[in-house]
């Protein structure tokens, strides 16, 4: 099979022509300039897809979005990251095959780019593997970052929920009365334990003058604390980085043994910029997960890095179009 992932991101938008195995045979990268609102973005959509196709026959497409979508129906609803596409909806899938002209001769399959990461890492990568010498089924997928997306893998197949919309591990409520959260709540996992949240807790301290490595970094501005910044003031041992990096580890663990409680996984892989601080965030998530779980769970699981880096979503694009998942 000859299958094309568009990955359609807030800054970049990237394609790739791959087998149903997952082997890259093609890729392609342009700016999205989502500022310039869904029409242009779809026609970026439409040209790389075009560019890929020159190759030779294409069996299958897969587009991941960004946020909120309906994989039944092919419409986006809102991404929060791509100004002027509207809460009502863009029936992108549809567009895109008025567009393309294809016909029934290839499918075209939606999915969410959180979920698109579970499923890639799943199919290709750290999910690939084996656990306790079987062939792994059951998976959560995390990516701590700007944000916290996640997916899940139930006996190797993608939970969808009725609409879609299931599996946003990031607005778990993880403390009732903890901060005010993007998507309206409070206290949600990624409220509380995001890229963001370990910038926003690096800032309090930049902010209060307290001499620190990441009040040097920063150059005594709160503003360009991120959690890089935290990340690395923590590697060199700035004492102050180093209790937030245990602190983020430690709230990354409940939300982890939260989801194995829900789930009862075989493998947690964990993906994004923050899980790029290694040890210095899986020691205290592992610590806390294993301090926190029911003793049966105990040994039932592991939590592993993801392996993909920034072509997990468009691989997961490409494995929702070998899989169908997503389509009735």
């Amino acid at each position: 099979m000859n299958i094309i992932g568009i990955d359609l991101g807030g800054t970049k938008l990237l394609g790739i022509r791959a087998d149903e195995d997952g082997k890259v045979l093609a890729e392609d990268r342009v700016p999205t300039l989502a500022h310039e609102g869904p029409d242009r973005v779809i026609d970026r959509i439409i040209d790389m897809i075009g560019r890929l196709a020159k190759a030779g026959p294409v069996d299958a497409i897969g587009i991941d979005v960004p946020g909120p979508a309906d994989p039944f129906k092919g419409i986006v609803y809102g991404p929060p990251n791509l100004p002027g596409w509207p809460e009502k909806g863009v029936h992108l899938l549809q567009i895109a095959k008025d567009r393309l002209g294809y016909g029934d001769k290839v499918s075209l399959t939606l999915v969410n780019d959180a979920n698109a990461s579970a499923l890639a890492e799943y199919s290709y990568g750290a999910g690939a593997e084996k656990f306790m010498g079987k062939k792994i089924r059951h998976l959560v997928f995390l990516t701590i970052s700007t944000g916290i997306g996640g997916g899940v893998i139930i006996d190797g197949k993608l939970l969808l929920g009725a609409n879609g919309f299931a599996a946003e591990l990031g607005h778990v409520i993880i403390d009732a009365f903890g901060y005010r959260c993007s998507c309206g709540s409070a206290g949600c996992f990624e409220a509380m334990a995001s890229g963001t949240a370990l910038a926003r807790e690096g800032a309090l301290i930049v902010a209060s003058r307290r001499p620190t490595l990441m009040a040097d970094m920063a150059g005594g501005d709160p503003d360009k604390v991120d959690a890089k910044v935290v990340s690395e003031a923590a590697q060199k041992g700035d004492p102050a980085a180093l209790a937030l990096m245990e602190r983020e580890g430690m709230l990354v663990g409940v939300g982890v043994t939260n989801f194995v409680h829900t789930f009862n996984p075989e493998v947690v892989v964990l993906g994004g910029g923050v899980t790029h601080a290694g040890d210095l965030l899986f020691k205290p998530a592992r610590a806390t997960v294993e301090s926190r779980i029911m003793p049966a769970y105990r040994g039932t699981f592991e939590i592993v890095s993801a392996v993909l880096g920034d072509k997990s979503a468009a691989l997961g694009a490409v494995a929702a179009a070998v899989t169908g998942d997503g389509r009735r």
